[in-house]
């Protein structure tokens, strides 16, 4: 493996360029988008569905749009919008793993893939499962499930994860690239390793101001890209079917798709989107704040000249160096 030969050339980049190399990394790696993304997608969009399903579906079966069918509408879209932002950053686990390998030229299978995220589960669902929202806010919506709307569970509650997942990702957006590339442990099991939670602040906290403002452009930018894309799938849909509501009637049978089929696809592709834009953000972190194109360099010619470098590509400092 050469180390200062990558599909990505390791230089400071502004977040517009950021944007467009993401779009270009897409292009580049179509699998780490159609396949890993999919892969870790899936489970939660199965459950979101189980969750959530009913409410379009109830409406549906009976046939009659009014006003209580509008607000149905309108809680049914506001808790899978919340549910796919609190999900994102746990189903990018795969393609975070494959493009940080295969930016370095070395693709991984997709085994090689489940293997490695598999070996730090624990780790990656207590941080991206259980402390940024995902799982409580599903457990909570479960409890009313069939039910009809709860203000204090599905509005205020659903907002507090949501709001303390924005707190987090703004300040601390990189957990994934460090417990799954950097493979930096919950606990420091010696002296010599460095914990999630140190890593997590030495690597943020000097870029806390310019990380806000990244989340607020990239959240922005990303809203729009939802919308974008799901109008465009409706677009199609009524182009090929000559149906614009949001039911498809088949006969005399009323299929709630737009809730159920594109509406999650839509966000769910530019959840997809967003995972490839984060990963070059800290790529571009690492270069401002550590040298880190210095470090490829020296790192390839040791590989070169001795053949003696086992340490992981995007491992952090060691310990020592940032006492």
């Amino acid at each position: 493996m050469q180390l200062d030969r990558t599909h990505v050339k390791v230089r400071a980049r502004s977040l517009a360029e950021i944007g467009d190399l993401a779009l270009c990394l897409v292009r580049r790696y179509p699998k780490a988008l159609l396949v890993g993304f999919t892969l870790g997608a899936l489970p939660w969009a199965v459950m979101n569905l189980l969750l959530l399903g009913w409410i379009p579906i109830q409406e549906a079966r009976s046939g009659i749009f009014d006003e209580q069918t509008y607000y149905e509408g309108l809680r049914y879209v506001w808790l899978m919008v919340c549910l796919v932002f609190l999900q994102a950053p746990i189903a990018g686990n795969l393609t975070t793993y494959y493009i940080g390998q295969a930016v370095f030229e070395e693709r991984p299978t997709w085994r090689a893939v489940l293997k490695a995220c598999w070996q730090v589960k624990g780790a990656t669902i207590l941080s991206l499962g259980i402390i940024r929202g995902p799982l409580p806010a599903m457990l909570i919506l479960a409890t009313n499930w069939g039910g009809e709307f709860a203000p204090g569970r599905e509005v205020f509650w659903v907002l507090m994860f949501v709001l303390w997942s924005m707190g987090t990702r703004a300040l601390r957006p990189f957990i994934p690239e460090i417990l799954l590339l950097e493979r930096c442990p919950i606990r420091a099991r010696d002296e010599r390793s460095i914990s999630a939670g140190r890593r997590s602040s030495l690597l943020h906290s000097p870029l806390s101001g310019d990380l806000i403002g990244r989340f607020l452009m990239i959240a922005m930018v990303c809203t729009c890209l939802a919308l974008t894309v799901f109008y465009s799938l409706i677009s199609i849909r009524g182009f090929l079917t000559n149906q614009w509501n949001w039911n498809l009637t088949i006969g005399s049978l009323d299929i709630p798709d737009v809730q159920i089929i594109w509406l999650p696809l839509a966000l769910w592709i530019v959840a997809g989107l967003s995972v490839f834009i984060r990963f070059l953000c800290y790529l571009d972190a690492r270069i401002r704040l550590e040298g880190w194109e210095v470090e490829l360099a020296v790192r390839a010619e040791a590989l070169r000249q001795f053949g003696t470098d086992s340490s992981p590509i995007l491992s952090p400092p060691k310990a020592e160096t940032v006492a």
